[in-house]
């Protein structure tokens, strides 16, 4: 599967302003449904924004091009599980972590470089 996707990052920054926009002229009217359609606005307008900024500017997704689906269910399943008690499986968490960073195998050292 080697596909390169190539997302518009301008278009979902524009979407982005737009909802941020929408959000804050239904902050001035009143009514029940605007309420509704205020904090749709926002909540779309935020994530589009997160987006837009998680985005590279070449338009390729970078590095989680190279996760594996393996590896993205297994920090989906953590958020989830550290979500839901966050009281008994953060210090789990951070002993995995820390004995992930200092258990792996060190380095390989680099070759000089050669400056002309």
């Amino acid at each position: 599967m080697d596909q390169k996707v190539t997302i518009n990052r301008r278009l979902v920054g524009c979407l982005a302003l737009a909802f941020l926009v929408g959000a804050v002229v239904s902050f001035f009217r009143e009514g029940d449904s605007v309420n509704m359609w205020q904090s749709i606005c926002t909540r779309v307008g935020v994530v589009l924004g997160a987006l837009w900024l998680a985005l590279p500017k070449d338009g390729t997704l970078g590095k989680w091009a190279e996760v594996s689906m393996t590896k993205l269910l297994v920090i989906v399943l953590a958020l989830i599980v550290v979500v839901r008690a966050p009281q008994r499986y953060v210090p789990i968490l951070l002993a995995v972590a820390a004995a992930g960073r200092y258990l792996r195998p060190p380095d390989k050292p680099r070759p000089p470089r050669e400056f002309n």
